[in-house]
C-alpha cells in the first residue's frame, strides 16, 4: 500500500505524491490522519515564507491534526491504544543543532519529504508519530473535522493563561480569522464581561460568526473607529486585554490605544516579516505589558481537548469549509481570499476507504 500526501514546494506550487506505507519508529506510532485544519500559516508555507524555527521547504504540511492511532511500536509509551482518536500536539523538543538552535521539532514544518519516510505532516493520509509526542485522546461526540479546532483553541487558552485573563474582564480581538474566532469562543467560555471583535468589510461572514460564538460587539473598521467603539463599549475605561490576530501592520500599535492604563497587549498575528509601525513611548507612559503568542503547550492542548470533549464549545459554528485532497486549490483560494471564495475556516478531510 502507498500513502498519498501533498507536498508544498515553497514557491507557490504543490503536488500530490505517493509515499511508501509508514512503519512506527522506535517508541512511536503510525497515525491514520482523519482531518487537518488549515490556517494562514499554511499560505505562508505555500509561498516559502519561513516563520517557524527550523522550518523547511519542500514539506508535507499540516499541523492541526486529528487522527486515529493505526499502529504502535512495541516499545511505545504514548498513553494511547490502537483505534483511539487523538489530537496531535504539533511541538516536540529535542537537542539543539546549528540548523535548529531551539531544538524544536514541529509536525508539518521542520522535516522534509526525504526525511525518514517523509510523512511528518497532516496533509498525508497516514503519518509518522515520533517517540515523545504528546497525544490527547478525543471523544467521538463530534466529527474529526470539527475537532481540528483544538490546535487553535490550545494556543488561545495558553495566551489567555499567560495574560491572566479570566471571568469579568474585557478583551478586544483584532482579526476574526479562525484564530480570532477561537479566541472569541475561548474568552466567552471563561466568562468574559465584554468581548469586542474587529475586522474589515471583507470580514462580514467572520464578524457575524463572532457574534454567534460569544462577541458582544463587532466593529467593521472600514466604517467605524475601533478606538471610539471600544471607548463607548467600556464606558471610557478601555479593555483589559487587546489581542492582535490580524495580518495588517497597523494592528499591533493600535492595540496600545485599545487597552486601559496598565493593560495587556498580546501580539499573535503574523505579518510575514513586514515592518510594523509602533510608538514605544505609549508602552512606557501607559505602563503596558506586551506578550507574544506563538502557540500552545501540552497543558493547553489537554485543556482544549477537555473543553471539546465536554460538548460546551461551538465546534460546528467554527467548522467552515471541508475539502479533500483533490480540492486543495479550493482550500488555498479560501485561505487567500481569492474572488468569492470565503469561509470561517478550512479543513482538509482524508477520504479513507
Amino acid at each position: 500500500m502507498s500513502v498519498r500526501a501533498v507536498v508544498f514546494s515553497g514557491d507557490g506550487r504543490w503536488e500530490a505524491r505517493d509515499f511508501p506505507d509508514p512503519t512506527p519508529p522506535p517508541g512511536g506510532a503510525v497515525l491514520r490522519v482523519d482531518a487537518v485544519g488549515l490556517c494562514h500559516s499554511d499560505v505562508s508555507q505555500f509561498h516559502g515564507h519561513h516563520h517557524v524555527p527550523g522550518e523547511v521547504s519542500p514539506v508535507v504540511p499540516g499541523h492541526e491534526i486529528v487522527g486515529t492511532v493505526h499502529e504502535l511500536a512495541t516499545d511505545a509509551q504514548l498513553g494511547v491504544d490502537v483505534g483511539d482518536r487523538v489530537a496531535v500536539d504539533l511541538v516536540r523538543f529535542g537537542e539543539p543543532t546549528d540548523d535548529n538552535p531551539f531544538g524544536l521539532h514541529i509536525y508539518g514544518y521542520t522535516r522534509s519529504p526525504d526525511d525518514e519516510g517523509g510523512l511528518w505532516g497532516g496533509y498525508a493520509e497516514y503519518m509518522t508519530i515520533a517517540a515523545g509526542t504528546h497525544l490527547a485522546q478525543l471523544d467521538t461526540n463530534a466529527t474529526p473535522e470539527e475537532q481540528t479546532i483544538f490546535e487553535a483553541l490550545s494556543s488561545c487558552i495558553n495566551w489567555l493563561d499567560q495574560c491572566g485573563f479570566g471571568a469579568g474582564q474585557s478583551i478586544v480581538i483584532q482579526g476574526p480569522g479562525h484564530m480570532g474566532l477561537a479566541c472569541t469562543a475561548a474568552a466567552a467560555a471563561r466568562g468574559a464581561r465584554l468581548i469586542v471583535v474587529t475586522g474589515t468589510a471583507d470580514d462580514a461572514l467572520r464578524l457575524e460568526t463572532a457574534r454567534h460564538v460569544g462577541a458582544h460587539v463587532v466593529v467593521n473598521v472600514d466604517e467605524a473607529d475601533p478606538v471610539a467603539a471600544v471607548h463607548e463599549a467600556t464606558g471610557g475605561a478601555m479593555a483589559d486585554l487587546a489581542v492582535d490576530l490580524a495580518n495588517a501592520t497597523v494592528t499591533p500599535g493600535l492595540c496600545f490605544d485599545l487597552v486601559r492604563f496598565g493593560g495587556t497587549v498580546l501580539w499573535a498575528g503574523l505579518k510575514d516579516r513586514a515592518t510594523v509601525p509602533v510608538v514605544s513611548d505609549d508602552v512606557v507612559t501607559r505602563s503596558l505589558t506586551i506578550r507574544g503568542g506563538s502557540g500552545g503547550t501540552a497543558a493547553s492542548v489537554d485543556a482544549a481537548v477537555e473543553l471539546l470533549n465536554s460538548g460546551d464549545f461551538p465546534m460546528q459554528e467554527l467548522l467552515g469549509k471541508v475539502v479533500n485532497l483533490d480540492r486543495l486549490d479550493d482550500a488555498m483560494a479560501i485561505l487567500e481570499r481569492c474572488g468569492d471564495h470565503d469561509a470561517v475556516r478550512v479543513v482538509l478531510r482524508h477520504d479513507h476507504d
